[in-house]
């Protein structure tokens, strides 16, 4: 048969395409908007700002989804969660719809948001238009569930359909791993939302196979109650977490932990099956549970999520099976991949496994190397974040000459802030915020800057913030790639396949 009569015609690969595209992607339009606000010979691309409505489109689609089984019209099969009793009524949907416009104008949250929308070109880009698949992708560890006993997969499959996130990219193939009894509750039947109710709570979580770790963030608040609700106050979406490198563009991280519970740091080397945390309720979490992703960069942002199989695992499927409804054939390789409505458990028992192939320079210099890396990730963090706050408060105060001091008593506010908790709670200063801090301050003398300048005049609020957040976001991209490419490479760790 020849090449012509297999190949795929370019209009079929561009159906296809635009097939697999998801509503969210489409929020990337509204950056023409911006580039339409900064150039006013393109001021006719400020149209595409309305594409920035489709970041709501998770909050459309489970009010769609709920309109209709209320209405009575959803009348399809049944899915794989439905044999879960994890519904929590109007009170859930009231929570989501709180923490919609919370998380938009809490500038830590949305300074991720965006910068996983925008990471997702990043990712993209790095693997050339083609992010990885279970067919493409060669997994060169061997992976564990990272718990022990018996946990419900509540989010998560290879398979699109069932994906727990197809977009943006770095959690394409992440689960989410609760613990629910015999009806499918995640918390005994008659109780309250307390977090200590739920059976996955403060449970032990564990390192998925060896490595070292690369990043830790521990001190996000978490909210006593669960049933939609997450801290309003949090840093960060992921809450809790730790971040492992296994091998050569294979990083685990292990996302929700509950606050002090994190038991390594970075430059640590971890084994297999040892704890570092225990499961939490912190970041953008409707109830405890583990969040867990395979990707192939240290940083959760800019990274592409990784399929991963897991070996010595028991699986049970309780509803619908995923695979048998929409035919979809595992690729061959060893272990399991695990799906949505599944539950799974880790089948071999003793102490954690230490491969043979752990070497590499002591972890006093891997932690030395790594605490630049991340200092300076954490500077251009806060440089995004005053960004973000330079086109809010153009809304208010568009004067930049307004924006610069109060920018500047912002981080005064917050060097403040800092010391003063460390000293209350008898705790050292964490320098994780006061780097993120000085980056604001960065942000300040920059519009400073910019205020100086007399001879542009067309410079606004919002040209000023968006640049600066554009800035804030290449620079952070350009520190963790140094640090992936050239750092990590000198803590080794994990011999590479």
């Amino acid at each position: 048969m020849s090449n012509q009569a297999t190949s795929p015609s370019l209009g079929s690969r561009l159906r296809e395409r635009i097939q697999s595209m998801s509503p969210l992607s489409l929020t990337l339009l509204g950056l023409l908007g911006i580039i339409g606000s900064w150039f006013p010979s393109l001021e006719i691309l400020k149209l595409f700002h309305v594409f920035w409505f489709f970041a709501l489109w998770p909050l459309v689609s489970i009010l769609l989804r709920d309109s209709k089984q209320s209405l009575g019209f959803d009348t399809g099969d049944e899915g794989p969660r439905d044999w879960l009793e994890m519904d929590n009524g109007w009170r859930g949907h009231v929570a989501f719809l709180l923490g919609v416009p919370l998380s938009f104008f809490n500038p830590l949250v949305f300074r991720q948001d965006a910068m996983q929308l925008l990471g997702s070109l990043v990712a993209i880009g790095r693997h050339r238009g083609s992010l990885p698949n279970p067919e493409t992708h060669d997994q060169s560890t061997s992976y564990r569930l990272p718990v022990e006993g018996t946990w419900t997969v509540v989010n998560g499959s290879p398979i699109k359909e069932y994906s727990h996130s197809w977009f943006p990219a770095t959690q394409r193939y992440a689960y989410d791993l609760v613990i629910t009894d015999d009806e499918g509750r995640s918390r005994p039947a008659g109780t309250d939302t307390s977090i200590e109710n739920y059976y996955c709570y403060d449970q032990p979580v564990l390192a998925p196979a060896d490595g070292v770790v690369i990043d830790v963030h521990d001190d996000d608040p978490e909210l006593g109650r669960a049933g939609g609700f997450s801290h309003p106050l949090k840093r960060s979406m992921t809450g809790n977490a730790v971040t492992i490198r296994h091998a050569e563009d294979e990083y685990s991280s292990l996302i929700h932990l509950v606050p002090g519970s994190i038991k390594v740091e970075p430059g640590d080397r971890v084994t297999r099956g040892e704890q570092i945390g225990r499961c939490g309720h912190s970041g953008n979490s409707a109830e405890p549970h583990l969040h867990f992703q395979l990707q192939d960069h240290p940083t959760f942002e800019i990274s592409a999520g990784l399929p991963i199989r897991f070996d010595d695992i028991d699986v049970d499927t309780q509803g619908v099976d995923v695979v048998e409804e929409t035919g979809w054939t595992e690729p061959d390789g060893s272990g399991r991949y695990i799906h949505v409505g599944q539950q799974v458990a880790h089948t071999t028992d003793g102490e954690p496994h230490r491969s043979e192939d752990i070497a590499g320079p002591s972890e006093v210099t891997a932690s030395a190397g790594l605490s630049r890396v991340r200092t300076l990730g954490r500077v251009a963090t806060g440089v995004s974040i005053g960004g973000f706050v330079t086109v809010l408060a153009g809304f208010v105060v568009p004067s930049l000459q307004t924006i610069a001091p109060a920018l500047a008593g912002l981080a005064g506010l917050g060097l403040v802030y800092q010391v003063g908790q460390g000293l209350v709670n008898g705790d050292r200063v964490r320098l994780e915020s006061l780097e993120t801090v000085c980056g604001v301050g960065v942000a300040a003398a920059l519009v400073g800057v910019f205020v100086a300048l007399d001879t542009l005049p067309a410079l606004d609020s919002y040209r000023v913030g968006t640049g600066m957040f554009v800035t804030g976001f290449l620079l952070y991209i350009a520190v963790w790639d140094y640090g992936r490419r050239d750092l990590f490479r000198l803590i080794g760790g994990v011999t590479d396949k």
